[in-house]
């Protein structure tokens, strides 16, 4: 009887992330096949902007004051197999130019980037790099990324490049700068290797505990900001654009599950798991919770999980790393709330055995569903 529950579990996860995916595809690829303007974005370039004509060419629309005086022009070119995804996916990027033939701006359109990483983009001017380049000189301009912020970035200057080639009719080559270095992946792919090995092996690996949590918590948060979430999950089913390393983090987090019955990428790989895992290896009084409580925080894990899919289905809320602390890892770029949660529960857990995995991460309670009963507990 629990192994028919099991796969039920299983099969109820499938189906309901593959309806979402369907779901939520469709919209975007609607967006991503039109030349609908994102006239807001239009309008923080030029200020005085009442009238957007679309002109004979794809995507390129004529921007005039409510007296006719004409301001420039903008370029609003869809994504295509050149662009560079962000981490939410495919971008699309406003540039505008003036009567002049100068870069009067660059705005970011529709996007499913995390607004803090944004928001730390445009404080330190990524947008106004190309201001005031002819179209030649600002189709050869070679803009840093920022660090932190290297997809978004590189997803911004791709999708410049394709507005600016598909306008000028030049052909240029879109920004294909591989965002995650070799050495990294390199380090990646070593400690998520010796982290299956503990998961197989924890007698033969647990006086290295230590070093393998702080290689976690290190190179999977806060170099290269790796953790699953239920943010990236959204993305992931939005756009159906995943890159290499957390595919397969992903798969092996979903599929070691499967056949072990036992929570892999909780225990062993999750970077805040092992953060809280750490700093509850500093000696101090530590509390036990009673089964009756546990019980309960399982029903409430649970229905918390129902109304994160009911939300990110309905699009009731945009941003799922306000609610996570996954992206203080990345703390120059994550917002407010965020930095509180992950504090929080960091302090919390020099008292309490990993607060967070066990009364509320929604991610956790995710990949459970594919482990037996009690899977993710160490």
């Amino acid at each position: 009887m629990k192994k028919f529950f099991r796969i039920f579990r299983i099969s109820a996860v499938i189906i309901a992330f593959a309806a979402a995916f369907f779901m939520m595809k469709e919209p975007v690829k609607q967006s991503e096949d039109s030349c609908n303007l994102d006239k807001e974005a239009a309008k923080q370039i030029f200020k005085t902007a009442e009238t957007f004509e679309k002109t004979g060419s794809e995507c390129v629309f004529n921007v005039s004051e409510s007296s006719g005086k004409m301001l420039g022009r903008v370029l609003y070119t869809k994504p295509d197999e050149t662009s560079v995804a962000g981490f939410g996916g495919k971008l699309r990027v406003v540039v505008g130019i003036s009567p002049e033939g100068k870069i009067a701006g660059i705005e970011l359109g529709e996007n499913y980037e995390s607004y803090g990483f944004i928001e730390r983009v445009r404080g330190e001017g990524f947008f106004k790099k190309w201001n005031g380049l002819s179209v030649e000189e600002a189709a050869k301009a070679d803009v840093d990324t920022v660090s932190g912020a290297t997809m978004s970035t590189t997803a911004v200057k791709s999708m410049v490049a394709l507005n600016l080639s598909k306008y000028s009719g030049m052909k240029i080559a879109a920004n294909q700068q591989n965002s995650t270095p070799l050495w990294l992946k390199i380090a990646l792919f070593v400690i998520l290797a010796y982290s299956l090995f503990a998961f197989f092996f924890p007698q033969k690996t647990a006086k290295f505990r230590i070093f393998h949590l702080a290689a976690l918590a290190v190179v999977l948060g806060f170099i290269s900001g790796s953790a699953l979430s239920i943010e990236s999950f959204k993305n992931w089913l939005t756009t159906g654009n995943i890159a290499l390393v957390p595919l397969v983090i992903l798969c092996a987090a979903l599929i070691i599950p499967i056949v072990s019955g036992k929570n892999f990428y909780c225990n062993f790989v999750c970077p805040f798991g092992a953060m809280q895992e750490l700093l509850g290896k500093i000696p101090l009084p530590k509390k036990n919770l009673p089964p009756k409580f546990m019980k309960k925080v399982t029903i409430f894990k649970a229905v918390l999980l129902i109304f994160i899919y009911a939300s990110m289905i309905s699009g009731l809320i945009s941003d799922f790393t306000v609610f996570e602390p996954f992206s203080a890892f990345k703390f120059e770029a994550s917002s407010l709330p965020s930095l509180v949660i992950a504090a929080v529960f960091l302090i919390i857990s020099l008292f309490i055995s990993r607060p967070w995995c066990r009364f509320f991460c929604p991610t956790g309670t995710l990949i459970n569903m594919f482990a037996r009963k009690n899977g993710g507990e160490i």
